[in-house]
């Protein structure tokens, strides 16, 4: 399974959700969420090359996801793979002693919808601002495939009043907060 998936920057929330609305889709509650990455110990921060490993625990209200997904041909394209466990600070201890690079700790307040195949995002990211993501989970082996279904992501964003030019090309909230408490 791939995850593949667009980013982009939200500067108008009300009319998108207004937008999203209009075609039918309802948003389920808001969650919390607080991401902690790990990458290899020895990686190049803030970005890993393509196809390294990146694990992530995530505290999603009261339960902890852990998650590996492994970068193709761009680091909104990955194999993922997850699940539910029971005790998220011990798995973020064992990544801490292994010394696996940590990235910021990413907290966001997250809004979802479906539509058709496609599941959309609404994300307010602490210190970064407002997002949306499309998604979709795809067994495509083809990078260009895969590649294909990243421009439909774009042309429906464009549809609910997200333009092209507000994309963020392999953006991962870890490395653009990484970037932005490092001055890079």
């Amino acid at each position: 399974m791939y995850e593949v998936e667009i980013k982009s920057k939200l500067k108008d929330r009300e009319t998108v959700v207004a937008k999203l609305e209009s075609l039918g889709c309802k948003f389920g509650p808001e969650l919390h969420q607080a991401d902690h990455v790990f990458t290899p110990k020895g990686t190049f921060l803030p970005r890993s090359p393509l196809g390294s490993p990146a694990l992530r625990v995530r505290k999603q209200n009261d339960k902890y996801i852990f998650t590996l997904k492994i970068s193709q041909s761009n680091h909104q394209d990955s194999i993922e793979r997850e699940m539910e466990i029971g005790d998220g600070k011990m798995m973020i201890e064992i990544l801490e002693l292994m010394k696996w690079n940590k990235m910021p700790i990413v907290e966001k307040r997250r809004i979802k919808t479906n539509f058709k195949d496609m599941e959309i995002v609404l994300d307010t990211v602490e210190n970064l601002g407002e997002f949306i993501e499309a998604e979709k989970i795809v067994t495509e082996e083809s990078r260009e495939a895969r590649a294909k279904i990243q421009e439909e992501l774009l042309d429906f964003l464009e549809t609910v009043g997200i333009p092209r030019e507000d994309q963020i090309i392999d953006g991962k909230y870890d490395i653009m907060l990484y970037e932005k408490l490092n001055g890079r």
